[in-house]
């Protein structure tokens, strides 16, 4: 009997641990939701004081510099030699007096290292599974509105993958969404956005898979889901899911009659062979003050931004790894993963800065003025 008590207990620690790192990749993956705006306000360079004039700051202090009308110049302020033995001069040609212990120079060292590391994860992140697919949904409350009227038979069960791994791997972690299928009459999953739960997520994939592959929609049955999905006052936005190309006749008055819908209208292209679509869907996302996101199936490797990442002993880039997608002709870099980047390559500038100071420290510079005196020089 002691035995198998003994086993029940086993058993419950183990159930209440599994409970438990199911709830912190819950939290982790909900914190994950957010803009890059956002993303970068709690984990930037700036936010966390790290930014090359914030350092700085704290190491040292500017050499100062003033206009001298009996010199007819700018002369530098003098101070008693080997006082500030070292003066850096940040890439923008100003200079600072360095007062720092090395230590206290390696612990930024240390915090820019970890945060170069965090921005490729999050790069990471975003160019891979459902954001790569999808973009990141950063509402709460949404309905995906299905245009399947440019999909070729071949495509049906790619985008039916890719539509349940982002029910999986982010409606999953939203409050509510529902989902239409734009036919010759728009087919509703549900009423309007229902709750998220594992049940409701499971019950979507369910009526995903169950789907034919049917003949396009007349051209009204696009704008006519559309406007079905912004009846619903409880969502923050729509998601325009739109295989392959929007026929030509139908644009105008597509962006016509889509302005009149109240919410936001996030679109997402997917395998768009035209540039035509492209446009006329960042158009369409713009003007309702929302996002644009594109993809397109590929073979060949896709063009990044390159870098070195270390990878074992050997150096790789972005540029060499593999990716099941690529950016469709007319779409541009995406704004979200360009924000990240942008902030990465800040910081590795910076720590390769702040490193030659420990490796390499800058010797003083000393100049002397008209007047024979000695002044540590820095730059106009």
């Amino acid at each position: 009997m002691a035995l198998q008590g003994s086993s029940s207990t086993i058993s419950e620690q183990q159930l209440h641990k599994e409970e438990r790192l199911s709830n912190t990749q819950a939290d982790v993956a909900k914190q994950s939701l957010i803009s890059s705006e956002e993303w970068l306000q709690l984990h930037g360079l700036k936010s966390n004081k790290l930014t090359l004039k914030q350092i700085l700051s704290q190491i040292g202090f500017p050499h100062c510099e003033d206009y001298v009308t009996s010199l007819g110049r700018l002369v530098s302020s003098r101070y008693a030699d080997g006082l500030f033995p070292r003066i850096y001069r940040t890439e923008d040609g100003r200079a600072y007096n360095l007062t720092a212990r090395s230590e206290l120079i390696y612990q930024y060292v240390e915090h820019l290292t970890q945060a170069v590391e965090s921005y490729k994860q999050r790069m990471d992140w975003l160019t891979s599974k459902s954001r790569q697919v999808f973009g990141v949904i950063v509402e709460q409350s949404i309905t995906i509105v299905l245009d399947f009227g440019g999909m070729l038979e071949e495509e049906l069960d790619l985008c039916r993958d890719a539509l349940i791994m982002v029910l999986k791997e982010q409606v999953a972690y939203i409050a509510k969404f529902n989902i239409i299928w734009a036919s010759q009459e728009p087919v509703k999953w549900q009423e309007n956005a229902v709750p998220v739960t594992a049940q409701s997520i499971a019950a979507a994939i369910s009526w995903l898979e169950k789907w034919p592959f049917e003949l396009p929609p007349s051209q009204a049955g696009c704008l006519d889901a559309l406007l079905e999905a912004g009846k619903d006052t409880t969502i923050e936005s729509i998601y325009y899911f739109v295989v392959g190309d929007i026929p030509e006749k139908s644009k105008e008055l597509l962006l016509q009659r889509a302005l009149e819908i109240p919410h936001p209208i996030c679109t997402v292209s997917f395998n768009a062979r035209g540039e035509g679509t492209i446009a006329l869907l960042k158009d369409l996302s713009a003007k309702t003050h929302s996002r644009f996101h594109a993809f397109a199936e590929r073979t060949e490797c896709v063009e990044f931004p390159t870098f070195p990442v270390k990878d074992g002993d050997s150096v790789i880039t972005w540029n060499s790894r593999k990716l099941k997608g690529k950016l469709p002709p007319g779409a541009e870099v995406r704004e979200d993963v360009f924000l990240i980047w942008r902030e990465m390559e800040e910081a590795s500038s910076t720590l390769a800065q702040i490193q030659r100071l420990v490796i390499e420290p800058p010797k003083t510079d000393v100049a002397t003025t008209d007047h024979g005196k000695c002044c540590l020089w820095s730059p106009v």
